[in-house]
């Protein structure tokens, strides 16, 4: 969990250093998903062996992990929740998986 939040926190302190931070990583994703499809699981899925399921909870203020039976949260940096909201509403189309 420590690594998640780190990675996390390591992203960026703008909505825009994030955006930046998955770009560099060549990380996609698409609006409205919650798993596997969102950029953030994605972009910590990239870079970390997660070993469980990830899933940003509505409002996308808070990290799920669901790993050996257990829940586990984390929650999201603002910078993160942020870029998140715009991600959704379209603010970040070059963001957006074509496939």
């Amino acid at each position: 969990m420590e690594e998640i939040s780190r990675l996390l926190e390591g992203a960026g302190s703008t909505p825009d250093e994030v955006a930046a931070a998955l770009r560099a990583a060549r990380v996609e994703g698409l609006r409205d998903s919650t798993s596997f499809m969102n950029p953030v699981v994605r972009y910590l899925n990239r870079n970390l062996n997660i070993g469980g399921k990830l899933e940003v909870g509505a409002g996308g203020a808070v990290l799920r992990l669901l790993r050996g039976g257990k829940l586990h949260e984390v929650p999201l940096p603002l910078p993160v929740q942020v870029f998140l909201d715009g991600f959704h509403r379209g603010l970040y189309p070059d963001l957006e998986t074509t496939k």
